[in-house]
């Protein structure tokens, strides 16, 4: 709430911005902040792209950190350094001026939309897809909102994980207890609630919930070749010194499988008793985890969330208070990649770029591109221009500016040809997008 008149001012530059180069413009009703939506339909009979973006970034935390102010770009080396430079308006930027560079004979009808929620979960994504469908009708999802490999190779991102939170709250007293009148008579809630979570994995990382890999779709044969082929050594990713070591995982599956097509489950947080300075000899009254699960297409995340729940239920003692509360969903999505604008997409970046084009998987979440895809029956394109030691989400963050003006002569190229497949796009059968 601190940040809305921040956020409202992001807005009025978009639709300021978009508005001074011919679109036109409406804002579309979200939970907390409305969406930004802009068109230029210059040729009914042209394809439409609907290009997503989202205004919203992650706090910048401590100032300290930074080494500028972190909502005042700094050019320093060729990158510009700011909160949401490269997550996620300096990507989203690409795609506007690359329809820029076309300004004078557009070859696609361009639609732009521009989420204010992204960072929170798109909890009003559905809405907005249920009461401005004929608006946001497409023949092609672009966004950019992921990352390179590395600098110089161009990746296409194939398919995202979705995700769904939990928390779990177990009380077994009415407040905190003294320790020695009653250590040995009160249940700890703490040793009960990590005595429970130590079930959920074994010692490989498998999930050990019932019905937890149900439904799961594997990779084919040519997407593990294709992650096969970009397999990194474990030393390389130590050698980023993001973690220590590696955790323990199924020997059968690749580092790759395991970062992009694998599902997970991971405890982000813990709480209980006092963990303030010193010591307290209490025995706390309630502990709290919160749980994320990473789920790959055709998961059922209602199915899941009722195993869990059981799974906790029934191993609790009786008369504990038990809590279970599920935050909103975000669906996966695997694209198409049969569906000829993939292959054109790794043609153009392949040209611009001056290196082979991959695709990839992304163990991340966008919560609008499996509501979108699937409400318009459309293909999603992710192109992502970011790269790995951006320090997205941290400070710090920056985005190359070589990734910058490549990015602009790629989209301009690939929108520029996408006219060459509408006649065949028809014929297909149609995109039935794995969520």
């Amino acid at each position: 709430t601190e940040h809305q008149p921040d956020m409202a001012s992001a807005r009025q530059f978009l639709v300021n911005l978009f508005k001074s180069l011919g679109f036109s413009t409406q804002l579309l009703p979200a939970p907390h902040h409305p969406a930004v939506f802009a068109q230029l339909v210059t040729n009914p009979l042209a394809p439409s792209v609907l290009v997503y973006g989202h205004y919203d970034v992650q706090p910048p935390g401590a100032p300290s950190l930074w080494h500028s102010p972190p909502f005042e770009p700094n050019i320093r080396k060729n990158r510009i350094y700011a909160r949401g430079a490269a997550d996620n308006k300096g990507q989203f930027l690409i795609h506007v001026l690359a329809s820029q560079n076309l300004a004078f004979h557009p070859p696609v009808n361009f639609k732009f939309l521009v989420e204010g929620e992204e960072e929170i979960g798109s909890p009003g994504i559905e809405t907005i897809v249920r009461d401005y469908h004929h608006l946001l009708q497409a023949d092609y999802l672009v966004l950019s909102d992921t990352e390179m490999l590395q600098s110089g190779h161009p990746t296409i991102d194939i398919s995202l994980r979705g995700v769904m939170d939990i928390e779990i709250v177990l009380q077994t007293a009415r407040n905190d207890l003294h320790s020695g009148q009653f250590g040995g008579l009160a249940p700890n809630p703490a040793f009960l609630l990590t005595a429970l979570l130590s079930q959920l994995k074994n010692r490989h990382g498998k999930i050990l919930l019932p019905d937890f890999y149900t439904g799961v779709v594997r990779p084919t044969p040519q997407e593990l070749a294709d992650f096969r082929h970009l397999e990194p050594a474990s030393s390389q990713l130590l050698k980023e010194g993001r973690f220590y070591y590696l955790s323990s995982g199924s020997p059968d599956l690749t580092l790759n499988q395991r970062r992009w097509t694998e599902p997970t489950l991971d405890i982000t947080g813990l709480d209980s008793g006092y963990t303030g300075h010193g010591t307290k000899t209490i025995i706390p009254h309630e502990a709290s985890a919160k749980l994320s699960f990473r789920l790959v297409p055709r998961q059922d995340p209602d199915r899941i969330y009722a195993s869990l729940s059981r799974f906790i239920t029934r191993r609790t003692p009786r008369n504990t208070v038990v809590r279970i509360i599920r935050y909103p969903v975000a669906s996966p999505y695997k694209a198409p990649t049969s569906h000829p604008v993939y292959r054109l997409a790794k043609q153009v970046l392949a040209d611009t770029f001056g290196h082979p084009a991959s695709f990839v998987g992304q163990g991340g979440s966008i919560g609008a591109v499996s509501t979108l895809t699937s409400a318009l029956n459309i293909p999603a394109v992710m192109i992502g221009f970011g790269l790995p030691d951006e320090n997205v989400h941290g400070p710090n963050e920056h985005f190359s500016l070589d990734n910058f003006h490549l990015g602009i002569r790629a989209m301009a190229k690939l929108y520029s040809q996408l006219p060459s497949l509408k006649s065949s796009d028809k014929s297909n059968s149609p995109i039935l997008p794995v969520i």
